[in-house]
């Protein structure tokens, strides 16, 4: 199975800002969105001791996240969610560098379970997909055009996907700024906690070419996001 980063995240980013722009109808219907930014651990055990074998430093279970999440409420009770984002962090060995990546995007559904004002507190379980992407460099100087095109050194370029669980909850508040008789606008601050279930190990490959032997990696761990956006709902 091969997951795109970039377009996985994407896709459930496009998906959440529909969402927040189409699900309205009825009152106490609406939607919002906006930029997400927070914490996560991911499993990456078996890794770090084959890259620290090869002379490469420690990488971090703890990731800084960004990415972008947008939701539509309807009748005030159901949420239809989408989200997505990525992380990134380098360690470097003696001869090489490399950079992983890694990244996730869910689609949620969940349910209101206390409101009042402009707060929202709401469980939501999402199934989606993720993966890695390990990209491991040659050292060295910088070098110009021509030496690049007469020795391009080496470069290899490897990705782990598979589908996943999303566990969390969810508390919004909606601060409105303004309004008509037919609904109301405003900011969005959020917060969600949860745990990502990774059931199976991701496959390891190469240009779609499978790598045996890899170790076992998984996006399975807590996370913490914050969410800074807009919202806006019916009367």
């Amino acid at each position: 199975m091969s997951i795109k980063l970039p377009k996985l995240t994407a896709a459930t980013v496009v998906l959440g800002v529909l969402l927040s722009s189409s699900l309205y109808g009825g009152e106490g219907s609406g939607g919002g969105g906006g930029f997400l930014c927070g914490v996560n651990r991911v499993d990456l055990t078996h890794l770090k001791a084959e890259l620290r074998n090869k002379g490469f430093g420690s990488l971090k279970s703890k990731n800084t996240f960004f990415g972008g999440s947008g939701y539509g409420l309807i009748k005030g009770k159901i949420i239809i969610a989408g989200e997505g984002g990525s992380f990134t962090q380098e360690v470097v060995g003696d001869t090489a560098k490399a950079r992983l990546s890694g990244g996730y995007g869910f689609f949620d559904v969940g349910r209101v379970i206390f409101s009042k004002g402009g707060w929202r507190l709401f469980p939501f379980i999402g199934i989606g997909g993720g993966g890695f992407n390990l990209r491991i460099v040659e050292r060295g100087p910088i070098p110009t055009f021509d030496e690049l095109l007469q020795n391009p050194g080496w470069e290899v370029n490897l990705t782990a996907a598979g589908f996943l669980f999303n566990f969390g909850i969810g508390l919004d508040y909606w601060l409105v700024i303004g309004g008509d008789e037919g609904g109301e606008g405003g900011l969005l601050f959020g917060m969600r906690a949860g745990y990502i279930v990774s059931p199976s190990n991701a496959d390891w490959k190469m240009a779609d070419t499978d790598v045996l032997g890899g170790p076992d990696i998984r996006l399975s761990g807590p996370y913490i996001h914050l969410i800074f956006g807009g919202a806006g709902r019916e009367r």
